[in-house]
């Protein structure tokens, strides 16, 4: 699909109506552009246009001529006779250019002439050219038929791109000859315009022994040559094997006009030798000064030695009269002239007649002329005073090997250093090598180190012509240059100019190392440095610059601007933000008043406000943990930046941080964990810690368990844990009636560990009532190892417990029947269809009665089959209260009661009740 700023067809036919100036342009824009790609696809079998070009290829690479034209006119004619394949739009252009051939304006033929010298020969167009040419046969148009003619002949040895075959071209190029070679014989007097139109178009790169045309028209009658080419290149003598000499003759008309307008030296010498030998008496008679004039404007060596020739024979034209014939700059053209005799006569006619020579004209002689003439040029120079040159001049003539050693010599003697401007000496800098070598070399000579300013090498470094020394690598002159004014003190480049320059694709990398490296930068501007933070190029070079103590402090950075650097996502705009306010920032800074508990507010409010983002939380408690007198220290922080505490404990208040270990943020939890751990006891809220073993966090959770757990331990933190005196048996008891699994296994742990300070028969009991069975079967197995009958063996545990006693319970029942009543008390002392109240401070369960007493037969069976001896002191308790009124609480006993027995059979377990 074809893009919206592409031409079309219709763009073209609009321009040519209009006979746009630029119609040739748009023609080889249009020709250019690739081919559109059909909207649909081509029928199966279909040749499209690139098939067209393959079977062409295919064609001519065959050996045989007759089989190379036999192919490719079966697929042209295969490609034209489809139908339903497009043809590319290009194609169009062949109409359109017989359209303007048709019209014959002045415009129209002026857009043929362009496009048969200039343009690629592609199908569409050249279509268009081979139809003009013949209708310029037709016609006996000469212009258009010679520059076709030239084209056809010089094209199978062009560069250029074509999709015309050479056996096209080689057959086109012999039917223009054979088309002049008729007309010479049938119309003799139109042959030498014909033949003098085709010859103008030939240039100087032109291979003239690969010509067929060309080489006819002045060697044709030599017969070297044969069907392939010529074996000779242009002759020295161009008249003598012409084709058609008497057709020459009939007028010089032709050859005057070859001789004005045509582009290449053979062509200009048979021009010359033709009106020689057959109009001897035009160039007597009718050579005018103008014409001379232009004559010698002509870049050919042929038309200048036969200006020259004309000039020397006639005394018309002594050198004496030439300035007032109008020849005087013509003649000074020939001093840049190709051909050495014409130079040696403007030599000559410049020393006698042009005195007045202006030094710039001479040196564009040295500069651009042969070596003959530039030795004319240098003599002339030397002998005028050097301020008549003048230093701009002198400045160029060192780039001149043959001005060097002059100019150098002049500017050293005739001149003093005060009168070589800063300009000028930047013009020798960049002037070229020899310049360069030189003004190097006069400034290490004449000038002190740093004493010439530092803005002559700033302006030598960001001059726009530094740009074109460089080829990949940096030149000598910039490295000259940087390292001249890296040896200035910053403020003498001057700060200002080094931030403008430090992204220079150039010399941005130098400059950045002199910020970088500078200890001073006085009248940087800090909010011009802080608007470069934000731009991804010169980020790191801000950021460089902003934390550089030496040059600006953190009053001119300012605590809001930071604080909102460290709000921004990007990591190392909130990694910079986050270690300057560590390193340079006391608390006080961070209150407008200064005030050290309004700054330490505003951290706290930072770190646990709900409405902070994360980074500024980070920083904030980052910032409050490496200033706490205890946690500091320990900070990898404060190693690393060398902080010392600022903040006094006292800040670090119960009030500001117990609420943020319950928070929903991870690092607002993890901040006030950190504080916790060393202020618990100093806070006086270690009682409450039994709170923190219900919070939903886990790292919360284990600080409670471990306040709790190293209770007593050996070496435990006192900071952080509870004595055993401080331990609370309701809120311990209360534990194991907890939603989570890890806080009731610590409960009971605790429980096990500080049993006398904590049990109780009637504790255990109302553990027993645990919806929890392990919270329920560890409380009865916590009665049976502590409360044991006393008749019992001291060292006896029953089967399943952890561990023996570790000392004698104060509550030991004297003997069996007395825990048997105890039993009985618990199971027939709960009223049916009454919740239980809590005893002694424990929390109430909402429990029904026939539950309670359910789970507590559950837990008696349990353990009874677990160990027989206590199977055999429950099963007469089991044994009354299947009685029971309520059937769910005798159907348990009775149930109980026959997997005692099924675990036992050996013990006696009393009647089983029928």
């Amino acid at each position: 699909m074809a893009s919206s700023d592409a031409l079309s067809e219709a763009d073209l036919q609009r321009l040519a109506r209009a006979e746009a100036p630029d119609l040739a342009g748009s023609v080889l824009a249009f020709l250019a552009q690739p081919e559109p790609v059909p909207s649909t696809p081509p029928p199966q079998g279909a040749l499209d246009f690139q098939g067209l070009k393959h079977l062409l290829a295919q064609a001519q690479a065959h050996p045989s001529a007759e089989a190379r034209s036999t192919g490719a006119r079966e697929a042209w004619q295969r490609f034209l006779a489809q139908q339903d394949v497009p043809l590319p739009p290009r194609f169009a252009l062949a109409e359109l250019l017989v359209g303007l051939y048709t019209r014959n304006s002045d415009a129209s033929r002026a857009v043929l002439l362009e496009l048969a010298r200039t343009a690629d020969l592609r199908f569409g167009l050249w279509g268009g050219l081979k139809r003009i040419y013949k209708l310029a046969e037709q016609r006996h148009d000469a212009e258009l038929f010679g520059v076709l003619a030239w084209r056809f002949d010089v094209e199978r040895h062009a560069s250029r791109s074509r999709e015309v075959s050479l056996g096209t071209l080689t057959y086109l190029r012999r039917r223009a000859w054979r088309y002049l070679r008729q007309l010479g014989a049938a119309v003799p007097e139109l042959f030498p315009q014909f033949a003098a139109e085709v010859l103008r178009h030939y240039t100087p790169e032109t291979p003239w022994q690969g010509t067929w045309v060309a080489m006819h028209l002045w060697a044709h009658g030599s017969g070297k040559y044969n069907g392939e080419g010529f074996s000779i290149g242009p002759p020295s003598d161009m008249v003598k094997h012409r084709a058609f000499p008497d057709a020459w003759k009939r007028s010089p008309d032709a050859l005057m006009r070859l001789l004005d307008t045509c582009l290449s030296d053979p062509a200009a010498r048979f021009a010359i030798q033709g009106l020689r030998q057959d109009f001897p008496e035009v160039l007597r008679g009718q050579v005018t000064p103008t014409w001379l004039e232009r004559l010698a404007r002509r870049p050919l060596g042929s038309a200048h030695e036969f200006l020259v020739e004309t000039l020397q024979a006639s005394p018309e034209y002594h050198q004496g009269k030439l300035r007032a014939l109008g020849l005087h700059e013509a003649v000074l053209a020939l001093l840049e002239s190709p051909s050495a005799k014409a130079r040696t006569y403007a030599i000559e006619y410049a020393r006698a007649h042009a005195q007045d020579l202006t030094a710039e004209r001479l040196e564009g002689l040295v500069a651009r002329g042969p070596p003959d003439t530039a030795a004319f040029a240098l003599a002339v120079l030397e002998k005028r005073a050097p301020r008549e040159l003048g230093l701009d001049l002198l400045g160029r003539m060192l780039g001149y090997s043959a001005t060097h050693t002059f100019a150098a010599r002049t500017l050293e003697q005739a001149f003093d250093r005060a009168e070589l401007s800063h300009r000028f000496l930047i013009d020798l800098f960049l002037g070229g090598p020899e310049p360069f070598k030189w003004v190097k070399g006069y400034v290490g000579a004449r000038y002190a180190p740093q004493e010439l300013p530092a803005s002559l090498y700033r302006d030598l470094l960001t001059d726009p012509r530094m740009e074109h020394l460089r080829h990949g690598h940096r030149s000598p002159v910039e490295q000259f240059a940087l390292k001249a004014l890296g040896a200035y003190k910053p403020e003498a480049i001057g700060p200002a100019w080094m931030l403008a320059h430090a992204l220079h694709p150039r010399i941005g990398h130098a400059v950045t190392r002199w910020l970088t490296l500078a200890e001073a930068l006085p009248g940087l501007d800090v909010e011009q440095v802080k608007g470069m933070v934000f731009h991804g190029k010169s980020r790191e070079l801000a950021l460089a610059l902003l934390g550089n103590r030496n040059l600006f402090s953190p009053r001119q950075l300012t605590v809001p601007w930071l604080l909102a650097l460290a709000r921004r996502a990007d990591p190392s705009l909130h990694a910079f933000a986050h270690r300057y306010l560590l390193e340079s920032l006391a608390p006080a800074d961070f209150s407008e008043s200064g005030d050290t508990a309004a700054g330490l507010e505003r951290l706290f409010e930072l770190a646990l406000g709900a409405k902070q983002p994360a980074p500024v939380r980070q920083f904030a408690q980052t910032y409050l943990r490496c200033h706490h007198p205890v946690l500091g220290p320990e900070q990898p922080e404060s190693a690393s930046y060398g902080l010392k505490p600022r903040a006094p404990r006292k800040a670090y208040t119960a009030a500001r941080l117990w609420p943020a270990l319950t928070d929903s943020r991870d690092d607002v939890r993890r901040f006030a964990l950190a504080v916790a751990r060393v202020e618990l006891r100093a806070w006086g809220v270690l009682p409450r810690v039994y709170e923190l073993a219900e919070a939903e966090a886990k790292e919360v959770r284990t600080l409670a368990y471990e306040a709790l757990l190293h209770a007593g331990e050996a070496g435990a933190d006192e900071r952080v844990t509870l004595k055993p005196e401080e331990l609370d048996a309701v809120k311990v008891f209360t534990l194991t009636e907890s939603t989570r699994q890890s806080t009731r296994e610590v409960a009971m742990e605790l429980i096990r560990r500080h049993y006398a300070r904590l049990g109780g028969a009637e504790r255990l009991a109302w553990l027993m009532e645990s919806a929890d069975r392990e919270v329920g079967l560890f409380a009865a197995r916590l009665l049976w190892e502590k409360h044991r009958p006393s008749h019992l063996p001291e060292g006896w545990k029953p089967a399943g417990a952890a561990a023996p006693p570790v000392a004698a319970a104060p509550e030991r029942f004297p003997h069996v029947e007395a825990l048997r009543q105890f039993l009985r008390r618990m199971l027939f002392g709960l009223p049916p269809g009454r919740s239980k109240e809590g005893r002694e401070g424990l929390v109430a369960r909402r429990l029904s009665a026939s539950t309670a007493k359910r789970r507590l037969i559950e837990l008696m069976r349990d353990l009874g089959l677990e160990d027989a001896a206590f199977a055999q002191l429950v099963a007469p308790v089991l044994g009354e209260f299947t009685g029971s009124l309520a059937k769910g609480e005798w159907q348990s006993c009775l149930a109980s009661l026959v997997q005692l027995r099924a675990a036992h059979p050996g013990l006696s377990l009393g009647a089983t009740p029928g």
